[in-house]
């Protein structure tokens, strides 16, 4: 019994730590490390769905789909497997509907999470955008697009303290709705939310680069309705 209470303590603080490399912004080298990890213990969920976060990052979609599945054998009834399993099916032209059984899957055990509601948002779009699509059927995808960003508009805005990332979730929605004005409040707000942190081991440099980055477009934007 004791031996098998040092493993599961090892293995959190080994989570902990490359979850901490990751999060200060060392992506590959965190992902070399979690994958090194992995060969010796690939039952560990934690690891392998902190695997899927970081391949999320570094586009390498056909790993995530791998790690993603691995994900549902561990444990199919967690909603990160799917989710996961649906971005790396939405950036394979042709899988879109795929992916979108995969974020509905997620969104079933997980009704309220907001990035799962804006990834399939953005499935949905990439189907309204195809031209191959006849009309009627584009036109339900904009439809239910335009249902979960509004839906995690409403989400967001009812809550009483959003953290970072629901923040810049909604900001990223209301620019995908073409409201430039209120995702620049929402980016401040972001980033306001992520430097009042009490918990920094919490607190992804990842993310905040991403929203650095999202609130100088959005400002580029603003600029030329100005001009």
């Amino acid at each position: 019994m004791a031996k098998v209470e040092k493993k599961k303590e090892e293995n959190k603080n080994t989570y902990e730590s490359l979850k901490a490399l990751y999060y200060s912004g060392k992506v590959k080298p965190s992902l070399n490390k979690i994958t090194a990890e992995l060969e010796n213990d690939n039952d560990n969920l934690e690891l392998t769905l902190l695997a899927c976060q970081v391949l999320e990052r570094t586009k390498e979609f056909d790993r995530l789909s791998s790690f993603a599945d691995a994900v549902i054998k561990l444990s199919p009834e967690i909603s990160a497997g799917y989710y996961y399993k649906g971005v790396a099916l939405q950036h394979v032209k042709g899988s879109e509907q795929e992916a979108l059984k995969n974020f509905n899957k997620a969104l079933q055990i997980d009704p309220e999470n907001t990035v799962y509601l804006k990834s399939k948002a953005t499935t949905h779009l990439l189907l309204f955008k195809d031209f191959d699509l006849p009309l009627k059927f584009a036109e339900q995808h904009r439809v239910k697009a335009e249902s979960s960003l509004l839906k995690v508009v409403e989400l967001v805005e009812q809550k009483e303290n959003p953290n970072y990332i629901e923040f810049y979730t909604l900001a990223e929605v209301n620019m995908m709705m073409d409201q430039a004005l209120n995702a620049k409040m929402y980016y401040l707000k972001a980033v306001n939310a992520y430097e009042v942190m009490e918990d920094e081991s919490e607190q992804d440099k990842n993310i905040y680069k991403d929203i650095i980055k999202a609130q100088k477009k959005c400002i580029k934007q603003l600029e030329k309705f100005t001009e």
